[in-house]
């Protein structure tokens, strides 16, 4: 066995501590600045992007944006029964936001007045 290097079993040998704790991979930290600065270019353009957006696809993006600060429930199925065809709308409201409102969705599923 050799006093550096590795053992025959992958282990670190004797005099030798390997990779010091908390010590960035080279490669990772290249990746990590080239992400950030990508980000940064994406961040100027980004309040346009989304007022661009059609209105499925900003609510597809806050879908998918949910699981990264909200935790997933477990989903349960739930049977109900009616007698009457009921219509429910939902409408979202953004409070002290400093972006401006969303053009609110014109009435008549996507048809023009």
């Amino acid at each position: 066995m050799k006093a550096q290097g590795r053992k025959t079993n992958g282990q670190f040998g004797h005099g030798n501590p390997g990779k010091p704790k908390g010590s960035k991979n080279k490669v990772t930290s290249e990746q990590k600045e080239r992400i950030e600065k990508v980000l940064a270019m994406l961040d100027e353009t980004l309040d346009d992007d989304l007022l661009k957006m059609k209105s499925k696809e900003r609510v597809d993006l806050w879908a998918a944006l949910q699981e990264y600060i909200r935790p997933k429930l477990q989903r349960t199925q739930v049977e109900v029964e009616s007698t009457e065809e009921q219509v429910t709308k939902i409408t979202f409201e953004v409070i002290n936001s400093s972006t401006p409102p969303l053009a609110p969705p014109q009435e008549g599923r996507g048809k023009t007045k």
